[in-house]
C-alpha cells in the first residue's frame, strides 16, 4: 500500500485522488507521502505489535461489509450495537478507523454511485439565461448577524452576471422584479431562461409535465422569453449559475459589512462591473463583459411594461381550511376549501402583513406575519364567517315566525348559553318548524323564553307536550258511551288538561 501511494503520487495524483482510489483516509495517504522507507517498516512492525479494541468483531464486520459494501461506518456501528448487547463502548471514529482496516484487510472496496457527463457545448449568442437563488449570514454595521437572499442571473454564452439582493425571502413577485432589473441590466431577454424546480414559479410536477403558478406563466407569456425547469438532482444542467452563487457568495458577500438592502444592491453593481464582469473567465478564458458586447447584439428587445404590483403568491389551501405560509399556519374562512384542491393568493406587504386572496381576487383574510414557526396565526377572519353564518340561521328562522325580535332574542339567549352547540340548537328549531304548525312552535318558544328554558332539546318536549294535549282534546271532544253490567249508560267527559298544569311543574 505505501508503494502504491508514492506510486500513484509520481504520475501526478493528489492525495485526494489517491484516497478516493485506494478507498484510504487523505491524512493517512499524506503520512504515507510524508514517510521514507524506513519510517513505513518501522510503522508497520508497531502496527502489527497493536491490540485493536475492535479486533474480536471483525468476522462479523468483514461478513457484513462484503454483504453490503456500500454501508457506512456508521451504519456498521448501529449493527454492532444491535447484534451485541454486551458491545463496548468505543468512538465512532474509532469505528470510523477498524471499518477501513477491514476494507484494506479484505479488500472491500466502498462503492460509490458514479455517473458518466461529458463537456456540453457552448451555446449560441442570445440563446439560455441560468438563474438560480443563494442566501448567505452577513454582519450588520451594529456586530450582529443578517440573513440575506439573492437570485443570480447569467447569460450562458458571454457569462455576463446579475444579482439582486433581498432581505426576506423571495416570492413570486419580487422574482419577477429581480427578472426585470436583470433584463435592464443585460439590455434585451434570451430565447430560453433555466431555473430549478422552485415553488415560487411551480405548483407541480407530473412526470414531465410541469405546473406553473398562475403569476410566473403570465409574466413569461408576457415577456415571450420559454421556460426550462431541470430535472431534481440535476444541477449540473445549470452549472454555470450553480458556479456564479458560489462567487457571489464567497468573493463578494464573504467579509462584507451589512448597512441596508440598497446598500449591498449598490455595492453588487458595482462589484459586477469592477470584477465578476470584468476579469477573464476561467473556461471561457475571455472576459464576459467584452463576449456581453457582442451578445447584446442577439438578445431580443424589451418591449412594454409589466405591471408588477398585480402579482400574488399562489398557494394551497388546507382541508383544516388554513394556508402555509414560511412555516406558519394562516387561517381562512370556514368553507375557502373545496376538493380535491383549492388555491388562493397571498400578499405579503412591506408592514408585514399576509393578506389572503380567493380566486376572483376578493380578500378573504388578513393576518400579521408570525416571526417564528409552527404556530396557527389568526382566527378573526374565520370566526367573523362563521359568527355571519350564524347571524343568517337566526335571520331566516325568525322570520318564520308571527314575532321575529322575540324569537332572535331567544335564540340569542341559547347562543350565548351554548356558543358551541348553536349551529345544532339551531337545527333542532328549523327541524320543528318543518314538520310542526308554526302556531305550535311559536306558542313552544314563547312559553321556554319566559322561563328561561335555553335548550332546543327542551322545546322539542314542549311541543311535543303541547301536540299530545291538541290529540286529546279532538279525541274527546264527543262524550263516551260506557255499557255497564246493568246496562246503565254514563256519560264521561274527562278533565281537560292546561298547559298551565305543565308551566306549575316546571316552576
Amino acid at each position: 500500500m505505501y508503494h502504491e501511494v508514492h506510486r500513484q503520487h509520481r504520475e501526478g495524483l493528489k492525495p485526494a485522488q489517491i484516497a478516493r482510489e485506494l478507498v484510504m483516509d487523505r491524512r493517512t495517504v499524506k503520512k504515507y507521502l510524508a514517510m521514507s522507507e524506513e519510517e513505513y517498516e518501522h510503522f508497520i512492525d508497531n502496527q502489527t505489535r497493536r491490540q485493536r479494541v475492535l479486533t474480536p468483531y471483525e468476522s462479523f464486520v468483514r461478513t457484513r461489509l462484503e454483504h453490503c459494501p456500500e454501508a457506512s461506518s456508521a451504519q456498521v456501528h448501529d449493527w454492532l450495537k444491535e447484534c451485541y448487547d454486551d458491545f463496548i463502548e468505543v468512538d465512532e471514529k474509532t469505528v470510523f478507523n477498524f471499518v477501513l482496516h477491514v476494507r484494506s484487510k479484505y479488500g472491500i472496496p466502498k462503492s460509490f454511485d458514479h455517473r458518466d457527463f461529458e463537456k456540453v457545448p457552448e451555446h449560441p449568442y442570445g440563446q439560455q439565461t441560468q438563474v438560480d437563488f443563494g442566501e448567505y449570514n452577513m454582519t450588520t454595521d451594529e456586530g450582529g448577524r443578517k440573513r440575506i437572499y439573492y437570485i443570480s442571473f447569467v447569460l450562458s454564452r458571454s457569462r455576463m452576471k446579475y444579482s439582486y439582493y433581498s432581505e426576506r425571502p423571495f416570492t413570486t413577485r419580487k422574482v419577477i422584479i429581480a427578472h426585470e432589473a436583470a433584463i435592464a441590466y443585460f439590455g434585451g431577454i434570451t430565447t430560453e431562461f433555466v431555473y430549478d424546480q422552485d415553488t415560487l414559479m411551480l405548483v407541480a410536477e407530473n412526470y414531465g409535465d410541469l405546473i406553473m403558478t398562475e403569476a410566473f406563466r403570465s409574466y413569461a407569456e408576457y415577456r415571450g422569453f420559454q421556460l426550462h425547469f431541470c430535472r431534481k438532482s440535476d444541477p449540473q444542467s445549470k452549472g454555470k449559475v450553480e458556479n456564479v452563487v458560489k462567487y457571489v457568495k464567497y468573493n463578494f458577500l464573504r467579509g462584507r459589512i451589512f448597512i441596508d438592502i440598497e446598500i449591498l444592491q449598490g455595492e453588487g453593481l458595482a462589484w459586477l462591473n469592477r470584477t465578476a464582469n470584468a476579469k477573464v473567465h476561467s473556461t471561457t478564458k475571455k472576459v464576459p463583459h467584452e463576449e456581453w458586447l457582442i451578445e447584446r447584439n442577439y438578445l431580443l428587445p424589451v418591449s412594454g411594461s409589466f405591471k408588477v404590483e398585480n402579482v400574488k403568491n399562489e398557494h394551497a389551501v388546507s382541508k383544516d381550511n388554513v394556508v402555509t405560509y414560511k412555516g406558519n399556519f394562516y387561517r381562512v374562512p370556514r368553507g375557502t376549501y373545496h376538493p380535491p384542491k383549492t388555491r388562493v393568493q397571498l400578499e405579503h406587504t412591506d408592514d408585514d402583513q399576509l393578506i389572503i386572496y380567493n380566486a376572483e381576487g376578493k380578500v378573504i383574510a388578513t393576518h400579521s406575519i408570525y416571526p417564528g414557526k409552527g404556530k396557527t396565526v389568526g382566527g378573526t377572519h374565520y370566526k367573523r364567517e362563521l359568527a355571519e353564518r350564524i347571524d343568517e340561521l337566526i335571520d331566516g328562522i325568525s322570520n318564520q315566525f308571527t314575532d321575529p325580535a322575540m324569537v332572535i332574542g331567544y335564540c340569542q339567549q341559547i347562543r350565548k348559553d351554548k356558543p358551541r352547540y348553536i349551529r345544532d340548537q339551531l337545527g333542532i328549531i328549523k327541524r320543528l318548524l318543518k314538520h310542526h304548525p308554526l302556531e305550535i312552535v311559536e306558542q313552544a318558544v314563547i312559553f321556554c323564553s319566559e322561563n328561561k328554558i335555553l335548550s332546543a332539546k327542551d322545546l322539542e318536549s314542549v311541543v311535543k307536550r303541547e301536540l299530545m294535549q291538541r290529540s286529546q282534546e279532538d279525541t274527546l271532544e264527543e262524550p263516551i258511551t260506557i255499557k255497564t253490567i246493568n246496562q246503565t249508560a254514563h256519560k264521561i267527559i274527562p278533565d281537560k288538561s292546561d298547559i298551565s298544569d305543565y308551566q306549575s311543574l316546571m316552576n
